[in-house]
């Protein structure tokens, strides 16, 4: 085996996974743009305003900043109590091998879909129904090196 990791997915994996989501698209324009347009909107209609604006103001200003990321935070948490058992995935000229509990499973390069490589984590779909989360502290530093491997062995 050419890469050997065992690994269950803990609430910072997920939470990372979802923010990675969230940041790597149009919407964090928006959200960044939004954020922005609240404290503009602060700043120059504060003493003007009655409690109540005052209020909907502050929960506009913290809905991207704060409000999203605790939500993401809770739902990575139920996302990861649902997760039992620990997956070990290792890779070698075959392909990508997958075992959780008794159920063993080889996945050809010829039948593996992609890799998506982000900042702090790979996203693995070997199929159309799975996909595995390997952040850095799954990788030890071989985020690079597993995904150079990934790429050279799926090609299609």
């Amino acid at each position: 085996m050419e890469y050997k990791y065992r690994f269950r997915n803990t609430t910072g994996d997920y939470f990372l996974f979802n923010m990675s989501n969230i940041y790597s698209q149009w919407t964090a324009i928006v959200n960044v743009l939004f954020t922005m347009a609240m404290a503009v909107l602060i700043v120059n209609r504060w003493s003007d305003s009655s409690d109540i604006f005052r209020g909907i103001m502050l929960l506009g200003l913290s809905l991207f900043p704060i409000i999203q990321p605790l939500v993401i935070l809770i739902r990575a948490s139920a996302m990861s109590r649902s997760i039992t058992e620990e997956t070990e995935l290792s890779f070698d000229k075959a392909g990508m091998h997958i075992k959780v509990r008794d159920h063993d499973q080889l996945v050809s390069w010829k039948e593996y879909r992609s890799t998506i490589k982000r900042h702090l984590l790979l996203i693995l779909v070997p199929d159309e129904k799975h996909a595995y989360i390997l952040t850095d502290r799954i990788l030890h530093g071989q985020k690079d090196d597993l995904y150079d491997f990934l790429e050279k062995n799926n090609v299609k």
